[in-house]
């Protein structure tokens, strides 16, 4: 087995471990998992390695996964940033954590090294990485609309940096601005790297 084939189907392992784990730990309501920008990037991921030859569409997850890696250990797994979801309900023990590491701290470098490995040909044109912004902003309309029609009891928003009721609209805003400029910064620095290299004549 190459290298480059053992980089994917470690990849692969890591991504299938790791959304088991999550849904045995979410047993008790399995398909609240499907709301969440992680679960939906990965097993998009999952079809586009099995059924997918498009460079764009593999670039695109790839961004995506990298992106819910630094969200999580900056963010969600920050005791001081003031988002933290390790104290909260949503942590559901061991299992969970298991399953978060697995998807959020192992997957995206690996998938990120395995995109570098067979990097898409050709480059992507130069408004590509503003095209990365409409998937996560569908997902963000979806999740903003289903938690403005939920119960005072329900926790429909599913991240902490989202939770308009507590947070108000102006916050969640600039929250989601921000993880936008995120998706742009490496969607340019994909793009940038999926050139091939000029040389100089000497």
């Amino acid at each position: 087995m190459t290298a480059g084939r053992t980089l994917r189907v470690s990849t692969v392992v890591v991504l299938v471990a790791g959304l088991v784990l999550a849904l045995v730990a979410a047993r008790d309501e399995p398909l609240e998992l499907l709301w969440y920008f992680t679960v939906q990037v990965d097993l998009a991921y999952l079809a586009a390695l099995r059924f997918g030859r498009d460079g764009r569409l593999r670039t695109a997850l790839t961004v995506y996964l990298v992106v819910t890696g630094l969200v999580f250990v900056l963010v969600l797994a920050n005791p001081w940033s003031g988002y933290s979801m390790v104290a909260t309900a949503d942590a559901r023990g061991a299992v969970s954590d298991a399953g978060n590491l697995l998807l959020h701290v192992v997957a995206p470098p690996l998938a990120a090294a395995d995109w570098l490995t067979h990097r898409p040909r050709p480059a992507p044109p130069g408004r590509y990485p503003v095209s990365l912004l409409v998937y996560p902003l569908a997902w963000l309309t979806a999740i903003l609309l289903r938690g403005a029609g939920s119960g005072p009891t329900e926790e429909r928003y599913l991240y902490p940096f989202l939770d308009v009721p507590r947070l108000g609209y102006p916050t969640v805003v600039v929250n989601a601005l921000a993880f936008a400029a995120l998706v742009l910064l490496l969607g340019l620095a994909a793009a940038r790297l999926s050139r091939p290299a000029t040389t100089r004549p000497s």
